[in-house]
């Protein structure tokens, strides 16, 4: 009976079955959010990457991930690719339909020219993978890895078509040859090798650092470029001679029966039985062949028996990863922009909780935010405690100060008041845990859900005041709305993705009896008037425009989407503004611009009414969203 590798299996056993658990676990339980990412090493390098060059980590990057990409640096260093051979959920994809393919006989290992022609691809794709992250701190192997395209119910991030390609290169890759991603195409793969031959790494960052220090300008691109490309050169041409490799298995020639069931049973496809030492470029360690040898102390590693030691060795590196990543926390990004006084001299203060900081993006938005005040100097954000720290002027700020500054108030419209409500009912009171514009979204989806409520709005103090409100006799009593806003998990849908949430809100204060006031009142205070001008408004005459008037109706709750609307109006050159404005019974209006000359009505209700919204990007690209405005009577026309 062929003896199993337990050490080994236990290993991909258990990363299988935790990933399986996490997948069906989020498909029953509504409150559950995984991170499928949080302990990615190759994540956390691109992270440390984007870091050191950039000042900002990528996407929603960590310490853990870095550290944990730090313990496989060491790891491939001291030992070897055990990452590759032990916990990686593709390789182990790839190693189990491989093994199906020997079944099946239609298998094969490439070897020679084709086997090294074929490795040059995963460096492209690593070059790429990095160059690009580091240009725009988001990680970019999110758009076409396979592990975060599944893991992820392919989310935004992911690029369909190449996330796709990359499956079918895995799966059926590996059912015909060796190993396909692993060995062909993957970019860890790639960086993995590269880390065997750590002299050549070092070497290459070691001069990048000398020349930066020494005063010349040289871009991240020529040492990962250099990096790259020698890497892929090393492999193919000392790929049986890897060096240094302290730790390798051995072949006591002696004892050896030439059986060459250590060269079979090899993952790898490595002629085992032809080595005494085991230094090729691609050996993980696994610990296969040991456990496939039938004669004692015949392959050892060191010439030691301690079969034990590599996956022994990375349970102590998974634990040093994730310990040393909980010690500190990177921030995502660290902006400052005043003097070198200003900073000296400068207040700082922390907030923690701030759910909108999430990723390099929101961090960035937050800092774009922050700069256009007076006297403050630099930010810095934490995502994985939402917390952000901001230099500022103690002669200008204090902390409820700063507070109001990064507050935004809100005025959300949750359902359309309908005609026959003459009243509307409010409650005014004070939330604790509640601060950033994602708060207001969840409240959003809150009263949607578990109340008729048809607005509310937010303003400044600690804590924060919220003013909701009702169609006069809808109102909840105080006990049942307090346990509506209490809500310890909230599950919504947007965009056809399922959220869960997870909310900390506590109400603090509350008024004793509803408020009341007119429909009229209502649509004032709750009023947020929009307008954009575009296409050349400014070069055109009152007498050739006219306004083309719609009634918002049940479309005033979309006024987070009203930018698509007003990009996609803008396609036709003949609407130059959208703008939005009250009626005289307090009912909101979208009031359209156009040039009668250039469009007709007709078109501009059918452009409102389209099943799909083309809208346009800052950068010039386009997109398309499914249309969730609707106007079932046309509008008036007013010269």
């Amino acid at each position: 009976m062929k003896k199993q590798n337990l050490y080994k299996l236990l290993y991909q056993f258990a990363i299988i079955a935790i990933l399986t658990f996490m997948g069906f676990r989020l498909l029953f339980d509504k409150a559950y959010a995984p991170d499928f990412e949080a302990y990615c090493p190759f994540g956390g390098l691109q992270a440390l990457g984007s870091y050191l060059t950039m000042d900002s980590l990528s996407c929603s990057m960590t310490s853990t991930q870095i550290m944990m990409g730090v313990a496989l640096f060491i790891g491939i260093v001291l030992f070897s690719r055990l990452f590759c051979g032990y916990i990686c959920p593709l390789g182990t994809v790839g190693e189990w339909i491989g093994k199906l393919g020997d079944r099946l006989k239609v298998r094969i290992t490439p070897k020679g020219f084709v086997d090294y022609a074929l490795r040059l691809p995963k460096y492209a794709l690593l070059f790429i993978t990095f160059y690009f992250t580091l240009k725009s701190s988001e990680l970019f192997c999110k758009k076409f890895d396979p592990y975060y395209a599944v893991a992820s119910g392919f989310d935004s991030d992911v690029v369909l078509l190449w996330a796709l390609l990359a499956i079918i290169a895995l799966v059926v890759g590996s059912l015909f040859v060796r190993l396909f991603w692993c060995r062909y195409l993957c970019p860890l793969g790639a960086l993995s090798a590269i880390f065997k031959f750590s002299w050549w790494f070092l070497s290459v960052m070691a001069l990048y650092v000398i020349l930066i220090l020494v005063g010349l300008d040289i871009s991240y691109v020529y040492p990962l470029l250099v990096i790259a490309g020698g890497g892929y050169i090393l492999e193919v041409t000392r790929m049986k001679k890897v060096w240094p490799d302290p730790v390798h298995i051995t072949r006591n020639t002696e004892t050896c029966i030439d059986c060459g069931l250590c060269s079979e049973t090899c993952p790898q496809g490595i002629d085992v039985a032809r080595m005494e030492k085991v230094t090729h470029t691609d050996c993980t360690l696994c610990g296969d062949c040991l456990h496939a040898c039938p004669e004692k102390d015949t392959l050892l590693i060191n010439k030691k028996t301690i079969k034990w030691l590599p996956a022994v060795v990375l349970g102590a590196l998974i634990i040093l990863g994730i310990g040393a990543g909980s010690l500190f926390e990177l921030p995502t990004i660290d902006q400052k922009w005043g003097t070198p006084e200003q900073i000296e001299s400068a207040g700082v203060f922390e907030m923690e909780g701030l759910k909108n900081i999430k990723c390099f993006g929101s961090s960035t938005a937050f800092a774009n935010q922050m700069r256009r005040h007076e006297g403050i100097y630099g930010v810095a954000t934490y995502v994985a405690n939402h917390k952000v720290r901001v230099l500022y002027d103690t002669s200008l700020y204090d902390d409820e100060k700063l507070q109001q500054l990064m507050f935004v108030p809100v005025k959300r419209v949750v359902r359309a008041v309908t005609k026959d409500v003459d009243s509307v009912t409010y409650y005014t009171l004070t939330v604790d845990k509640f601060f950033d514009p994602l708060d207001a979204t969840y409240l959003q989806h809150l009263l949607n859900q578990k109340t008729d409520a048809c607005g509310f709005q937010t303003e400044f103090a600690c804590p924060v005041i919220v003013r909701i409100y009702f169609p006069a006799g809808t109102e909840p009593g105080r006990e049942a709305l307090t346990e509506v806003i209490e809500s310890k998990n909230l599950t919504f849908t947007s965009n056809d993705n399922e959220f869960h949430v997870k909310l900390p809100y506590k109400v603090i204060t509350f008024d004793d009896e509803p408020m009341t006031m007119s429909k009229r009142e209502y649509a004032s205070a709750m009023f947020v008037p929009t307008a954009s001008r575009f296409n050349g408004y400014s070069n055109f005459s009152d007498d050739v425009v006219s306004k083309y008037i719609l009634r918002m109706g049940a479309n005033a709750s979309l006024k987070a989407r009203y930018t698509y609307l007003v990009s996609h109006l803008s396609n036709d050159d003949g609407i130059i503004a959208f703008e939005t404005a009250l009626d005289s019974a307090g009912a909101e209006m979208g009031v359209i611009h156009y040039v009668d000359t250039l469009t007709v009505p007709d078109d501009i209700y059918a452009a409102v009414n389209s099943d799909t919204l083309l809208f346009h990007y800052s950068d010039g690209r386009t997109g398309k969203l499914a249309n969730p405005f609707s106007f079932p009577d046309p509008g008036t026309v007013i010269k």
